[in-house]
């Protein structure tokens, strides 16, 4: 069962295609990445999702139900900007998000005040981009939510705070049953707690899988070796990405198909076949 759907979801800004045809699926209880270099429509993508940016065209299902705004109280979404609001202090954040969320989860936000030395009466806009990127996204795990939406999460946190942002979000969905969809450019941190991915290049999304499935339906080979039953999909210097079943060659890690379908992307080869959503 899928905790979100988005189909053939488009958008223009000021004449721009900024997103064209997006179609990826996340399923309960995982955690998918969308990921893709900067500018790629990743942040335009989870606006849409939320409807903070009007979509075009396409469909965004939630729970098996078309999103609106009575929904909301079954996701949180921690945007890439960090806004806050001015003269607002950590406890009238606290106070908000306890009302406005049913399932808020008071004692695990008050560990990690106690664990990080937060106190309630800090002003929001004095924090420290890497505080505020950590603050508003353990407010987002605190409210219980079914379904939260994070973009950037790592981002300009210190490599202890990524560490334990990393830990909080494998346990909100192993131990707590949440799902999560998380937009990123850090390709490399992916397999430490992602169950599949989508990427994205342009507006368009090249290929989407879990990323078990992605690795056994790639090899990576050398120049030299014999390619049989094989599509390429990327030449990378001295390697070949294949799309194959066939036992040749070894299992290419998940940065390696992520580069080599955004190389393909680059060179206009590459014609994906992509999981969309079941009807």
């Amino acid at each position: 069962m899928y905790a979100l759907q988005v189909k053939s979801l488009s958008k223009q800004i000021d004449g721009k295609q900024i997103l064209s045809n997006i179609n990826f699926a996340v399923p309960q209880g995982e955690i998918l990445a969308l990921v893709g270099p900067n500018g790629a429509g990743k942040t335009t993508t989870l606006k849409c999702i939320m409807n903070a940016v009007p979509r075009d065209s396409g469909e965004v299902i939630v729970f098996d139900r078309p999103f609106d705004a009575s929904l909301k109280i079954d996701i949180a979404f921690v945007t890439e900007d960090r806004r806050v609001f001015d003269n607002l202090r950590l406890e009238d954040y606290y106070n908000m998000y306890k009302t406005l969320y049913p399932s808020w989860n008071d004692q695990f936000f008050k560990n990690f005040l106690s664990k990080y030395g937060f106190n309630l009466g800090q002003e929001m806009q004095k924090l420290s981009r890497g505080q505020k990127t950590l603050v508003l996204s353990i407010l987002a795990l605190a409210t219980g939510a079914k379904l939260i939406i994070m973009d950037e999460p790592t981002q300009h946190l210190d490599p202890a705070s990524r560490y334990e942002l990393i830990h909080l979000i494998k346990q909100y969905v192993n131990e707590m049953g949440g799902t999560i969809l998380l937009s990123s450019h850090e390709i490399f941190e992916l397999e430490e707690y992602a169950t599949s991915f989508a990427i994205i290049k342009n507006g368009r999304i090249l290929y989407t899988d879990t990323i078990d499935d992605a690795k056994h339906k790639h090899r990576i080979v050398r120049l030299n070796e014999n390619i049989r039953n094989a599509r390429i999909v990327a030449v990378m210097e001295d390697e070949i990405l294949l799309r194959t079943q066939e036992d040749i060659g070894e299992y290419p890690r998940l940065n390696q198909i992520i580069v080599g379908y955004l190389k393909s992307a680059e060179e206009g080869s590459i014609v994906s076949d992509m999981q969309v959503p079941n009807e």
